[in-house]
């Protein structure tokens, strides 16, 4: 029974009550009674309908707090079985925990003369294959002597490869890659401080299988290094500037030509020898009015420059009709390309604004509708129960005409 339902099955208790309440005085008033005791039939009338309304308060009172307290008792009983579930999944990760750690936990011992096993005090704990019968690191773990941690990161075979975190015999600290058990690409070097409390703050360098090559704060623009493989077919190459990405920088070759480099993965090393070179380019004016002198900036450092007199200046190659032809049809091209994506996202965004205002139109129309039905069954039910009532009050009229028929 929905709401709507509800409200006229109230609305015709009412009007039945309201009838038979009439017929009551209808009757009082068709037997010829005094008006004290007409008076006194109608209070008591009156306490019995307020009897009547008092035990049903009561009945009713009495269901509500019947159900509220059975919706407490189960609200209670659900409390319960999330905290138990609760303490359940609890105590299971906990389990599953210290069985990881146990799992990933190896211990190294070695035999000693009475050939037993003895502890070493080097612990591996991290993620390890199997390889027949023995274990290997494979995957990221931690390698602790007597309980300080040597080594933190990435293994791939038994070997130190990857990301990680390395404490030297001296306590200084490496963070940065590793490749199969060297140190070697780009990281982070921390110099311990046996002396004060706080380390040194860390510097970014570069390694080379185990070989500390430089620090990268070292390799300023005009700084020469010299190139110890033959993949580049040059002895060396001059630093004009730092790239984005770590390791790589933008050199000039020895035998002419620029390339951007990743020196991280290049075997070289900085020609101290050689004076560093001031490129013609880093040198700036200060705003007219000041009295300071030129002064060099290592950020302004251009890479490609129109001066003949700079010995590392490239001249681009001059631009033909043809080219520019080429850029302008592709730029074109491209300007479409966008109109075009844009023209899709706005139909997309019309298409689905209209969808939208079909359905809500839909929606409303579908509650009118229902509105209506309801309206129309509350009408039907209505008439249903007047012409009811309007056929009991013509009987009791013709039954109340034939009693007063009989008397005379």
């Amino acid at each position: 029974m929905n709401e709507a339902q509800k409200k006229l099955y109230k609305k015709l208790l009412k009007k039945i009550e309201k009838a038979d309440e009439d017929d009551e005085l209808a009757k009082l008033a068709s037997e010829k009674l005094t008006p004290a005791e007409a008076f006194e039939r109608r209070l008591a009338l009156e306490r019995k309908n307020e009897e009547m309304m008092r035990a049903k308060a009561e009945r009713s009172l009495a269901r509500k707090e019947e159900k509220e307290a059975y919706k407490k008792k189960i609200r209670e009983e659900m409390e319960k079985k999330k905290e138990f579930e609760a303490r359940r999944k609890k105590k299971e990760a906990e389990d599953y925990r210290l069985q990881q750690i146990a799992v990933k936990t190896h211990k190294f011992f070695r035999l000693n003369a009475y050939n037993k096993p003895q502890l070493t005090g080097v612990v591996y704990f991290g993620d390890t294959i199997r390889e027949g019968e023995a274990w290997i690191p494979h995957g990221f773990g931690e390698y602790k002597v007597s309980g300080e941690v040597v080594y933190e990161g990435d293994f791939f075979h038994g070997k130190m490869h990857g990301k990680g975190t390395y404490l030297f015999a001296n306590h200084d600290w490496w963070m940065g890659t590793f490749r199969f058990d060297d140190l070697h690409g780009v990281g982070m070097y921390t110099k311990h401080n046996p002396e004060g409390i706080d380390d040194d703050p860390p510097r970014e360098c570069i390694y080379f299988k185990n070989r500390r090559v430089c620090f990268t704060d070292e390799l300023l623009p005009g700084v020469h290094v010299r190139l110890l493989s033959d993949t580049h077919h040059s002895p060396g190459a001059t630093i004009l500037g730092r790239q984005k990405k770590r390791g790589h920088f933008r050199v000039k070759m020895d035998v002419g030509g620029m390339q951007n480099l990743n020196l991280a993965d290049e075997e070289f090393e900085v020609d101290r020898a050689k004076p560093r070179i001031t490129l013609l380019d880093t040198y700036t004016r200060e705003p007219e009015g000041t009295a300071i002198p030129k002064r060099y900036d290592e950020t302004a450092a251009a890479l490609i420059t129109e001066r003949h007199e700079n010995w590392f200046s490239d001249k681009l190659p001059p631009t033909t009709e043809a080219d520019r032809l080429k850029a302008l049809e592709e730029k074109k091209a491209k300007d479409d390309w966008e109109r075009k994506k844009e023209n899709i996202a706005r139909e997309k965004l019309v298409s689905a604004n209209r969808q939208e205002i079909a359905a809500a139109k839909q929606k409303k129309e579908e509650e009118e509708a229902e509105k209506k039905r309801e309206k129309e069954e509350e009408e039907a039910e209505l008439n249903k129960r007047r012409g009811i009532m309007i056929k009991e009050r013509e009987k009791r009229q013709t039954m109340l005409d034939q009693q007063s028929a009989s008397k005379k």
